[in-house]
């Protein structure tokens, strides 16, 4: 959930994230995707960003964000037993399953009384997913079809009648960029080479990047170096140069002061803490 996502799915139609323990303190840089996307924080909290509103979810409160709009989230602190459930709806089966998706936009109060029954609906999924029994797949079924019952029967809204709708941006020429990062950030990037490849000026590729993603093109890429640097220091023993080479850094010291000031200690020490738990 880094970039502009392809959503995919088994042979269910919804895909499940769930978040736990130390792993999540990680943050979730901007993106968007075509999916709708059911966040419910069980137990932990998390400050999200979405179409530029900040929103601190606490335990017990469900976010749902639209297809399209960009957001990020980063939670506010580790702690025991931290549970986050994501839900990822594919576009093209909630277009298939309603034929005005294109009209639709969600909105939940947490304060409500029937979102209690979505809460209830989606920590079903989740427990019946945890189980192997014959009858899962249908068991699956049948709570997806509930959520999207709840969905559509209590918080569903009208686009056009909405006073107050945030603005999705059309994505497709960030969609380049960001593909165009991803595909090459362990190669040495310039904004002169990135502007090139999408056919932008640097000064306008370098106003709407900001505007949208709420950083500059060349930090972007850094975080993403940051984000491969961060799965490979967490799942394998490679040393702190190699791991800063291998991902695009410059330099390790360029890496260690950008890994400091986001994870707010150095790469060897959060290994170290990371081993503890």
């Amino acid at each position: 959930m880094y970039r502009h996502e392809q959503v995919s799915t088994t042979d269910l139609p919804v895909k499940l994230i769930v978040h736990t323990e130390y792993l999540e303190s990680q943050n979730v840089l901007r993106h968007w995707h075509q999916a709708l996307e059911i966040d419910y924080i069980i137990r932990g909290d998390a400050e999200f960003v979405v179409s530029g509103q900040k929103i601190t979810a606490t335990s017990d409160d469900i976010i749902v964000i639209n297809p399209n709009e960009i957001h990020s989230v980063q939670p506010l602190k580790t702690m025991n037993h931290t549970l986050s459930l994501t839900f990822l709806f594919p576009y093209e089966f909630l277009q298939q399953e309603w034929d005005a998706m294109g009209d639709c936009w969600f909105k939940i109060s947490n304060n409500s009384l029937q979102v209690n029954l979505l809460k209830q609906t989606l920590f079903n999924y989740y427990k019946n997913s945890q189980t192997d029994r014959v009858e899962q797949k249908f068991l699956l079924k049948s709570d997806i079809y509930l959520i999207l019952y709840d969905l559509f029967h209590y918080f569903l809204e009208n686009k056009s009648k909405m006073i107050d709708l945030p603005a999705v941006p059309t994505l497709h020429k960030l969609a380049g960029v960001i593909d165009f990062i991803n595909e090459h950030s362990t190669e040495e990037l310039s904004m002169t080479q990135i502007a090139q490849y999408v056919h932008l000026s640097e000064g306008y590729l370098s106003r709407i990047f900001m505007q949208q993603m709420g950083v500059g093109v060349m930090e972007y890429v850094n975080l993403i170096r940051l984000k491969n640097a961060f799965e490979i220091l967490t799942n394998t023993e490679k040393d702190i140069e190699t791991i800063s080479d291998s991902v695009g850094f410059a330099n390790v010291k360029s890496f260690r002061r950008l890994f400091t000031k986001v994870y707010q200690t150095t790469p060897g020490k959060y290994r170290n803490n990371l081993k503890g738990q």
